[in-house]
């Protein structure tokens, strides 16, 4: 019986320490891998921080590109800007060396050199601030030429296009000339009493009153 007991005793001694090494190794598996988590946690926190700063450095990449991408876009812009006043410049100078030789040959009764001349103005410069000048000039060299149809359609165009400009009411006694000159003559006495009408105290006007005058006098067969 002693032995029995002396033996259970033994045993439970030596069953004891065991399971204190069993916790003891499952407390230091646990402390491991607490240390491990945290571990990962900080490299997890880190990598994170790394990510934010690579983001960073390319929203300042990126913004560095758009400025640099606006600067050339900006200087682009300049150098169009500067050609193209650099061109108006020179084209200006040539426009209006073409249109002083067109005037001078019409003054000089050189007026088919003048109709070239303002015709080329007129294609090559359209918009050019004398341009509305040389279609009136236009008319009144084909006048001179005798070419009374060209004549007739350049001042009708030069009318429509610029009715507001200073040799507008010239034009209506000049076309009206050119209505008599083609004998479509009820086109002239309208266009005179239109002028007479409008502009009644324009320079020309004796003139214009003058032309109805003649248009409307009876003829000699009339009288006969």
């Amino acid at each position: 019986m002693r032995v029995f007991l002396l033996f259970f005793i033994v045993s439970a001694l030596l069953q004891q320490p065991l399971r204190a090494a069993g916790d003891i190794n499952v407390d230091k598996v646990i402390v491991n891998h607490n240390k491990k988590i945290q571990k990962l946690n900080k490299r997890y926190k880190s990598l994170l921080n790394e990510i934010d700063q690579l983001k960073e450095h390319q929203n300042i990449g990126d913004a560095k590109i758009m400025e640099l991408f606006h600067l050339l876009e900006f200087k682009q812009t300049q150098d169009v800007v500067k050609q193209t006043v650099t061109q108006i410049k020179r084209d200006n100078i040539i426009a209006k060396k073409l249109y002083t030789d067109a005037r001078s040959l019409l003054l000089t009764d050189q007026y088919n050199q003048a109709v070239e001349l303002f015709q080329k103005y007129l294609n090559e410069y359209p918009e050019n601030n004398n341009a509305d000048d040389a279609h009136y000039w236009l008319a009144r060299s084909y006048v001179a030429l005798q070419d009374f149809e060209n004549a007739k359609n350049t001042f009708i165009s030069f009318q429509q296009e610029n009715p507001r400009h200073h040799k507008f009411s010239n034009s209506f006694l000049e076309l009206s000339r050119v209505y008599a000159e083609l004998e479509e003559n009820e086109l002239a006495i309208e266009l005179i009493n239109l002028m007479i009408k409008k502009t009644p105290h324009h320079n020309s006007i004796n003139q214009a009153k003058q032309l109805l005058a003649e248009l409307t006098a009876p003829s000699e067969e009339t009288s006969e």
